[in-house]
């Protein structure tokens, strides 16, 4: 098949989450196994910008209509290898920009355009540069209006065998703005109707995508069944129910880069490790130990956590855990994380009122940090209250750290609770109820295991690392929902 990949952020060219790890690795393995890919993203200056890259073409005057108005963006292409190339679309009035999305926690005031913009040069490529897909795969509601043209007038007769195809990698977010940015869309009133772009007298961009794509997907299938609730749908449930009802919704849970995260190859730590030789794993502890200023123990296990401070990711729970995990001194912590700016002051707290005990750091963690972080832990925290997939708890698995997390989403599928018993098929530690005590409690459940079981530990440590977690494992359900969408479309 001819594919076309839309999306606002693809690894390793400008990322701000797991939306772009996933736009940089599915491509690519979908190409491996012999379909012709071709992703298309923006050109951030601030990012991408900085990258050494080696284009095969460069193009200066591709039309995009913005409203009644033409406006006139560049096109880098960059080959990857024959079946899998990437289109830059460079317009710096929308995308020279000092982040990606927002700036000082503010959106900026014109993210509808620019990704109105964007959703129309991705068409334009496909018609300008006759790349003849077979699928156009949109994700997110930057380019959620993809489905949208493709069933609209605009484009009708132009890309003649092309279905549609939307993923959802947070339904928390949408795209909705006031029903005045119809304007640049280029369609009229008729499209602002409850079963494309209206929702509650504005636009939902991700709504309107929801409702025009052939197929839509989302990251895993337990997120998929929850989304569709009042409690998880975040004001969409109604219209997943009603796709999923014509058969239209799948959940297909992500992979991950056995490439870049591999404890046996990987430059970046300080010792290597297998499942076969973990001796290298203690080498890891202690310098990250070292680096964030903890006491250098073997005793007790220490506790990671890699996230955005977000309310999704349960990380106010967390912090109320360690307040009571900290002073009986059974575990140590770290937490690299940036975001909302009262969590960021509490952690801080924190980690000055248990000094060699807790640490943080605020900032982005760089991609050695987030690995040590990973092979360094013996467990990591991921406390969410939703996890459309979450990657973080794949990462860790992959280098024997076991995960501790809420039943959720992806993480309800892809990590398997602690049966001491039988750890045949254990491969972390799972809680339900969304509470300080419930995480405590379990943390401190797997501190004791660590301590008194530790042929438990080793067994689940090896189940983790030896689980699959590719791309190719879950590229084949990708190729089954293209067949799919092209018998809707």
């Amino acid at each position: 098949m001819n594919i076309i990949w839309a999306s606002s952020e693809v690894t390793p060219y400008a990322k701000t989450g797991g939306l772009a790890d996933v736009s940089g690795s599915l491509p690519a393995a979908l190409a491996d196994r012999g379909h012709n890919v071709t992703v298309i993203m923006p050109w951030y200056p601030q990012v991408t910008g900085k990258k050494q890259l080696s284009f095969t073409r460069f193009f200066d005057n591709l039309r995009v209509p913005m409203g009644t108005l033409e406006t006139w963006a560049g096109v880098r292409e960059l080959v990857i290898n024959p079946r899998l190339k990437v289109f830059f679309v460079e317009y710096n009035r929308y995308f020279d920009r000092p982040a990606l999305y927002d700036w000082n926690g503010k959106e900026y005031d014109d993210n509808a355009q620019r990704y109105i913009f964007f959703s129309r040069a991705v068409m334009e490529i496909a018609v300008h540069f006759n790349l003849q897909p077979d699928v156009i795969h949109a994700n997110d509601w930057h380019t959620a209006m993809v489905p949208v043209y493709r069933k609209s007038h605009l484009y009708d007769g132009a890309l003649p065998r092309c279905a549609s195809v939307l993923t959802i990698h947070n339904i928390g977010y949408q795209g909705r703005f006031p029903k005045s940015n119809l304007y640049w869309t280029g369609l009229g009133w008729e499209y602002f109707n409850y079963q494309c772009l209206e929702y509650y007298d504005s636009l939902n961009l991700l709504k309107a995508g929801i409702m025009m794509a052939d197929m839509v997907s989302t990251v895993s299938p337990t997120y998929a069944k929850e989304i569709m609730t009042g409690e998880y749908g975040f004001g969409l449930d109604g219209a997943l129910r009603h796709v999923a009802g014509q058969g239209r919704l799948r959940g297909v849970i992500n992979g991950i880069d056995v490439c870049v995260w591999d404890p046996e190859t990987d430059k970046t730590l300080p010792a290597r490790y297998s499942a076969r030789d973990l001796s290298g794993k203690a080498v890891c502890k202690t310098e990250l130990q070292k680096k964030y200023g903890l006491e250098q123990r073997t005793d007790i296990p220490l506790v990671s956590v890699v996230a955005r401070l977000a309310r999704q990711k349960g990380l106010d729970v967390y912090a109320d855990a360690l307040e009571k995990l900290l002073p009986s001194g059974r575990i140590q912590a770290v937490v690299i994380a940036s975001g909302d700016p009262a969590l960021q002051q509490r952690y801080r707290d924190l980690a000055f009122r248990y000094p060699g005990k807790m640490a943080v750091y605020i900032g982005m963690a760089s991609e050695a940090d987030a690995h040590l972080a990973e092979a360094g832990a013996d467990l990591f925290a991921m406390p969410s209250r939703y996890e459309p997939c979450g990657l973080n708890q794949m990462y860790s698995m992959r280098y024997g750290t076991l995960p501790v997390v809420r039943r959720t989403g992806g993480l309800a599928d892809t990590v398997i609770n602690c049966n001491a018993d039988d750890p045949s098929s254990s491969t972390g530690f799972v809680f339900d109820e969304l509470t300080a005590d419930a995480l405590a409690n379990t943390i401190f459940w797997a501190a004791d295991i660590w301590k008194n079981r530790p042929d438990v530990i080793d067994a689940m440590r090896k189940n983790g690392m030896n689980t699959d977690f590719s791309w190719n494992r879950t590229a084949s359900l990708y190729e089954k929902m293209y067949y799919d969408a092209h018998k809707r479309f």
